[in-house]
């Protein structure tokens, strides 16, 4: 088996670095995007935000109480609703 060479493990890192400055541009990016499409937000749409966060805490902790345990599917649907709801707000409707 052949050992990379100096030079070659020199490439490697700074392509990774380079890849690594790329995504957390990108992701600011994203995040800078999201701030400015929710300072349009309504009432509505903050509660069913936290509408969202409710129901995955709900539905995490329901793995730990038998009581929700039952409710498990209610919760999770709730939560996918209301998390594509909030890609639309965010992402594909229209701004005001």
């Amino acid at each position: 088996m052949k050992l990379p060479q100096k030079q070659d493990l020199i490439q490697t890192k700074d392509n990774f670095i380079e890849l690594f400055f790329n995504f957390v541009n990108s992701l600011l990016h994203i995040a800078k995007f999201s701030i400015h499409r929710a300072k349009e937000f309504s009432i509505i749409d903050f509660a069913l935000m936290k509408l969202c966060l409710v129901s995955f805490g709900l539905w995490i902790g329901s793995k730990f109480s038998n009581f929700f345990r039952r409710f498990r599917f209610i919760i999770f649907i709730t939560f996918i609703l209301s998390l594509v709801y909030m890609f639309w707000c965010i992402f594909i409707r229209e701004e005001k």
